[in-house]
């Protein structure tokens, strides 16, 4: 999904994407939204607002930049997050982080880095602002859906972001509106879909995997957003390589020091979420 808002640029504004990207969720997702509409405005439903509100500005900040920058660039900045997650689920009491997922942090980060040396763009000083404040907004809203009582489930959870996502748009909203046509309504269509159904995945995902590991699963989206931009802008093909290697041994690294916890998802289904996810671009 990344590359198809990558492909929007110069034709839909990132507001407007995310905006239709956002109304299609609150549609469709509502029938399956199981709380009692009185709930979703009492006090226990502030944690669930808040994480939608601080996502809404992470997914517009992501969708401004992947219309400024390369797929890779926007997704290294991004992919920062896991260091903000691990500290902040330090601060808010979560398992502190052992050596070996350490390594798992460090091992994704080198690889967007790698990823991001063989984009060879020029960075401007604007996209690097937008990268670093969607990246801090992702961790904490990683950080508020761990902590999210589980009587929030999944649909409820991506729906919340879905209608917090749709003031958010229309407040950096400039300009007047773009009426889309021809490729540009296949493709917004495409991003709405994809982006409903990799949400849902990620959500479950950050629901029920440690908090350093789920996180760390997000840059796997990564491998397809480079190698469709290294075919597009014919990059040195090296650096691509070589960030996949260091990315597919942490995950390595993560099956095999995963411990058993009662009632988490085994580390089977975990990978199977996180390929679900990346696939839908999510």
């Amino acid at each position: 999904m990344t590359f198809l808002v990558h492909f929007t640029a110069g034709k839909v504004p990132a507001s407007e994407v995310i905006f239709i990207r956002a109304l299609s969720g609150v549609i469709v997702l509502l029938p399956f939204v199981t709380r009692h509409r009185v709930e979703w405005i009492s006090k226990s439903a502030t944690s669930i607002w808040t994480c939608g509100l601080v996502g809404s500005i992470s997914v517009f900040c992501f969708a401004w930049n992947l219309q400024h920058t390369s797929v890779a660039f926007a997704n290294t900045l991004f992919n920062l997050a896991p260091i903000a997650v691990v500290c902040i689920g330090t601060i808010v009491g979560q398992k502190k982080i052992g050596a070996n997922r350490l390594l798992d942090v460090i091992l994704v980060i080198s690889a967007s880095a790698l990823f991001w040396h063989g984009s060879q763009s020029e960075i401007s000083p604007m996209v690097w602002v937008v990268g670093l404040l969607g990246m801090c907004a992702a961790a904490i809203a990683y950080a508020i859906l761990k902590i999210l009582p589980f009587s929030w489930n999944t649909f409820d959870v991506t729906w919340s972001l879905s209608v917090a996502t749709l003031p958010v748009a229309l407040l950096f909203k400039q300009g007047p509106w773009v009426v889309p046509g021809g490729a540009a309504i296949v493709t917004l269509i495409a991003i709405c879909a994809l982006s409903i159904a990799g949400g849902a995945f990620l959500n479950v995902s950050f629901r029920y995997v440690e908090l350093s590991t789920a996180t760390s699963l997000v840059p796997s989206a990564i491998i397809w957003g480079v190698l469709i931009d290294t075919f597009e802008h014919n990059h040195p093909a090296w650096q691509a390589i070589a960030g996949c290697a260091l990315y597919l041994l942490a995950m390595v690294l993560m099956m095999v020091d995963k411990p058993a916890v009662p009632g988490d998802i085994s580390a089977v289904e975990n990978v199977e979420i996180s390929a679900t996810a990346e696939q839908a671009g999510e």
